[in-house]
């Protein structure tokens, strides 16, 4: 069974979000787990893949943005090992270790991973969202933590 983390920023907006899934995803990549992030839009991949790049001079976060093309031509190879992948319309089915879910939506194959992190601002949109998911999970037995960051 998928365990599930949801991480609620102190303040709003989707810049706290990104933040946040940066540090979770280099932890996760530290420990060599297999990464994807689910965002709401390529716009939001966009802005990620620009944080990733930046967020530390002394390291190098390996990743990848897969986009709709690129799931019909190279379907075998997208997820690739010590990849972060990030996507709002991929759904990796292996190396399914962390999820990170960038959306205010739930992300419907989230049970093939080991791992999700689900990640909230203080956006009332967000809040909302958030406890939807949070009452879905709940609701189906899932062992659930909460981090107030």
């Amino acid at each position: 069974m998928t365990d599930i983390n949801f991480y609620v920023g102190k303040q709003q907006g989707l810049d706290v979000r990104l933040r946040i899934a940066c540090i979770l995803a280099k932890k996760a990549h530290q420990h060599k787990l297999q990464v994807h992030i689910h965002t709401d839009s390529q716009a939001t991949s966009q802005k990620l893949d620009t944080l990733l790049w930046a967020q530390d001079e002394h390291s190098f976060l390996p990743h990848s943005i897969i986009s709709a093309a690129q799931i019909n031509d190279e379907a075998p190879s997208l997820h690739q090992l010590d990849t972060i992948t990030l996507s709002h319309e991929y759904e990796p089915m292996t190396n399914c270790d962390y999820l990170i879910n960038l959306s205010d939506q739930l992300p419907t194959f989230f049970s093939r991973f080991k791992k999700l992190a689900e990640i909230i601002d203080q956006n009332e949109e967000s809040l909302t969202a958030g406890r939807k998911r949070y009452a879905f999970y709940r609701d189906r037995g899932y062992t659930l933590e909460y981090h107030q960051l």
